[in-house]
């Protein structure tokens, strides 16, 4: 990490700053939105089959499930779940409904990779796996300490 920072050229705004650890957060913070902003660009730059590849390696690492709820898409997609339910039922989003006229529907997720929430998405399956592995290696210490 040490040396991601020392590539990030220090701002005027910078000399102000007199805590080495808030330099280094707002360094890290700038980092942060170049990564973000390097991350849409090239999202945008992926063809179709490309998008899929990412998207299973994704799957994979963070374990995506290949299809989202109505809530999930409205948050990655920053929209009202109303307005997620109005792009299913009129075909631009690739989704199928779970019951004739419930308004559940399943998306696919591989369409919202380019969505201004998917980082975020990501984010929340990496801490939901994290905590899944966390509390799987909870039960088996416990079994391992009854016998």
């Amino acid at each position: 990490m040490v040396n991601l920072l020392d590539n990030v050229k220090p701002r005027p705004s910078d000399e102000a700053i007199k805590n080495q650890r808030v330099k280094e957060y707002v360094q890290l913070t700038r980092i942060a939105e170049e990564i973000e902003r390097e991350i849409k660009k090239r999202s945008s730059e992926l063809k179709d089959d490309e998008k899929l590849e990412a998207f299973e390696a994704l799957s994979q690492e963070y374990n995506l499930p290949q299809y989202v709820t109505v809530r999930d898409a409205a948050d990655i997609m920053d929209i009202s779940p109303q307005m997620v339910r109005r792009h299913c039922a009129d075909g631009r989003l690739s989704a199928q409904q779970t019951f004739e006229g419930s308004g559940k529907w399943r998306i696919e997720a591989k369409q919202l990779m380019d969505k201004p929430n998917w980082e975020r998405f990501i984010e929340k399956r990496a801490r939901i796996k994290t905590q899944s592995l966390g509390l799987a290696d909870e039960v088996l210490k416990n079994l391992q300490d009854k016998e």
